[in-house]
């Protein structure tokens, strides 16, 4: 049987906070969600938290073409290795303007982070609700990152 994972992660890819205000955000999560496990996170550098297989396209947010994603891998490459994601703005082949990868509009949603909660088989359909305790609590917007292992 395969895990649902349920990944909440801060839209400004660069924030972290400390380790005791984390653990206190996970478990203020267990009081709305209800899951086998809800844990923190926070790496050292920016990660990628992608949605699996459920992945099939990527737009450009400035004028709405679609992102060929062997150019994106590529550019995924170049940014990890330049600097491990803390910098993700880049020239698009499209309309030339410069987008940071946090911003293209990935379907299904994606995004990068230094500050995760991972919700793991949540017994319901982890809603709204979650998001915006967590932004209120940080003061800035998260977002929701699903897929199955």
């Amino acid at each position: 049987m395969s895990d649902h994972i349920v990944k909440l992660i801060p839209c400004m890819h660069t924030y972290r906070t400390n380790v005791n205000a984390g653990q206190a955000a996970a478990a203020a999560l267990e009081k709305i969600v209800e899951a086998d496990e809800i844990t923190f996170e926070q790496p050292d550098h920016p990660e990628f938290v992608g949605c699996g297989s459920n992945l099939k396209k990527i737009c450009c947010p400035r004028c709405g073409a679609e992102v060929d994603q062997t150019w994106w891998k590529q550019k995924m490459e170049e940014m990890c290795k330049q600097d491990h994601f803390f910098v993700l703005e880049q020239e698009m082949p499209c309309c030339g303007k410069t987008v940071s990868f946090n911003n293209l509009r990935y379907d299904a949603p994606c995004g990068f982070a230094t500050m995760l909660f991972t919700i793991r088989n949540p017994k319901a359909e982890v809603e709204e609700k979650a998001t915006n305790a967590l932004s209120e609590r940080f003061g800035l917007l998260f977002r929701k990152v699903e897929f199955n292992v």
